[in-house]
């Protein structure tokens, strides 16, 4: 057999189609291998690429990781279709039951993926990675902030320190959901749903008003 008969045929795109192609392939392989076990070459041939022309689009591994990163954190969640009280600050049931159930199928669907962004991929000490996953961290902030009808609160720092420290907690549940086991995805889905509107209704108006502390 010759080798053109070997060669996986080439199909020619125009440059931001062939990119998110690329995207999509190293999204798949990082979803089931950690990492370290995903070479250039494994994402290449996946793509029907050349090694070259994979680094011509995105530079290094890493670099094409942190896209991948990037792209993954700013899946929109769902958003309030109704009116939020804002006074009361309550925060609207359906949607946020909504964005929980979005979220935590995005995990469920690449499961290695979300535990690699989380405990930063095997490159641990790398300040560019751990600058790129505080962006994400930053993007889900925002999501979250929207799905529950305070995304008009989104630059103050004390919100957004609020919901970042609940983020930790959910980031921390979701890894002894799907990393070691020692929870299931109803517990992790009735702990969000739950805790989420009961801080901000209890304990974000303290920050606010140290008065009512």
């Amino acid at each position: 057999m010759s080798a053109a008969e070997v060669t996986p045929r080439r199909v020619r795109m125009d440059r931001e189609e062939r990119r998110r192609q690329i995207l999509r392939v190293a999204a798949a392989l990082f979803g089931e291998r950690p990492y370290s076990e995903v070479s250039v070459n494994d994402i290449a041939s996946e793509a029907g690429i050349a090694r070259g022309l994979m680094h011509h689009y995105f530079g290094s591994k890493r670099d094409l990781y942190l896209e991948v990163v990037r792209m993954w954190a700013a899946a929109p969640l769902p958003t309030p279709t109704g009116a939020v009280d804002a006074d009361a600050v309550v925060v609207p049931e359906q949607s946020w039951t909504a964005a929980v159930d979005g979220f935590l199928g995005m995990i469920a669907h690449n499961p290695t993926l979300w535990l690699n962004s989380v405990t930063v991929g095997g490159t641990e000490g790398d300040d560019e990675v751990a600058a790129i996953l505080d962006e994400a961290r930053e993007i889900l902030a925002d999501q979250t902030l929207a799905a529950i009808g305070l995304g008009d609160r989104a630059t103050d720092p004390v919100v957004r320190a609020f919901i970042r420290a609940w983020g930790g907690f959910v980031q921390e549940l979701t890894v002894e959901w799907v990393g070691r086991r020692r929870i299931d995805r109803e517990r992790v889905r009735a702990a969000m749903i739950a805790t989420l509107p009961l801080l901000i209704a209890d304990v974000l108006p303290l920050l606010d008003d140290p008065d009512q502390r």
